[in-house]
């Protein structure tokens, strides 16, 4: 019985191998179309292993991609070609803004499953995603974030200053590139800059100090005097002021103060007049011709020029020459000399030599 059972399975195996043999021969035999051509973005149905003529295969786009046109039926002809396989499918776009408020957006593209970055500005910190991709339905899958503006805490105030200027938001707080100005109490000195700013990082910039300066009694200077309350010590921007005795002209800052350095500024000096030693002469001084012995005193200030008439005998005319008095020293120009009685007339009735000529 076990016998006949397995004479029967046997016989059963070859007819199955026949009947293989005759199919392939027959499929063979056949013009068969290859596996239909791959189109970008689509898959096609069915899928077969072999593809007799009249089978077809219907075309459609993948998640993502949108039909542009073509044919999106293929027909296995006769001949083992495949026809009409013309489907396009693109990539599905995403809108996109073309601005994010003090930040920048960088992308290649805005089609499907491309990403765009997000970044901010200095001074700035994103708030939300820092990129986003264009997903299937066309959509982003992150919304556009918002870069909000760095903000800093109340400003730091030196010790014996003060804040002069300080404009904080509702929320007590100062946003990025916002300023603050100190100043120092009364008789204190600034070291530093006067402004803090709110920078990047969420910090103030440098603030200043305020240091106690004091300096010592003014100096005296020569044939002057000072007008000043005497003390061992003076302040910070403590002031003296300088005067000079009579005929005395000040040469430099009436007004000196206490400085940064605990140092007075450039005091001035006295500078003296000047004797004319020559009696007879007659000058240009302010402007007008004058005799030197109507001169006060005779004695001309600092600075103060006389214009001295030198004769020329041969052009029979006069040079103006200048001298100057200087800090008490006054010089007769060489060529002067001083009128005889003998001559006929002063260099200064002659006429000036540029005139002449």
């Amino acid at each position: 019985m076990q016998d006949s059972h397995r004479a029967g399975r046997n016989m059963l195996h070859s007819l199955m191998m026949i009947w293989a043999f005759v199919l392939l021969s027959c499929v063979t035999a056949t013009k068969v179309c290859p596996r239909p051509q791959e189109i970008q973005g689509a898959l096609y149905k069915p899928e077969k292993l072999v593809y007799e003529p009249s089978n077809f295969v219907v075309y459609s786009c993948l998640p993502g991609f949108v039909r542009q046109g073509g044919y999106n039926r293929a027909v296995c002809s006769s001949a083992g070609i495949w026809i009409h396989a013309s489907l396009s499918c693109a990539r599905r776009q995403c809108s996109l803004s073309d601005t994010l408020e003090n930040g920048d957006i960088t992308y290649e593209n805005n089609k499907f499953q491309n990403v765009v970055r997000f970044s901010c500005k200095e001074g700035f910190v994103l708030i939300g995603a820092n990129s986003s991709t264009c997903n299937e339905s066309g959509k982003w899958n992150e919304s556009l974030p918002t870069c909000q503006s760095m903000t800093c805490p109340q400003p730091p105030v030196p010790a014996f200053g003060q804040l002069s200027y300080y404009r904080p938001d509702e929320r007590n707080v100062s946003k990025y590139q916002d300023m603050v100005k100190y100043e120092c109490h009364s008789n204190y000195a600034m070291f530093g800059n006067d402004t803090a700013t709110c920078t990047a990082s969420g910090n103030w910039s440098q603030a200043p100090e305020c240091r106690d300066v004091t300096c010592d009694r003014p100096p005296e200077i020569q044939n002057g005097f000072m007008s000043v309350l005497l003390h061992q010590r003076y302040h910070y921007k403590e002031t003296v002021t300088y005067g000079c005795k009579p005929n005395y002209v000040l040469d430099g800052p009436r007004v000196s103060f206490c400085n940064l350095t605990g140092e007075w500024t450039i005091r001035p000096k006295c500078r003296a007049p000047c004797k004319v030693n020559i009696k007879k002469a007659t000058v240009l001084y302010n402007g007008r011709k004058t005799k030197v012995d109507d001169i006060a005193h005779g004695m001309i200030q600092h600075g103060d020029t006389l214009t001295y008439y030198c004769k020329d005998s041969k052009e029979k005319c006069s040079h103006l020459t200048d001298s100057q008095c200087q800090d008490g020293v006054f010089a007769v120009p060489s060529c002067y000399k001083e009128p005889k009685w003998l001559w006929s007339k002063e260099p200064s009735n002659l006429p000036v030599c540029s005139e002449a000529s």
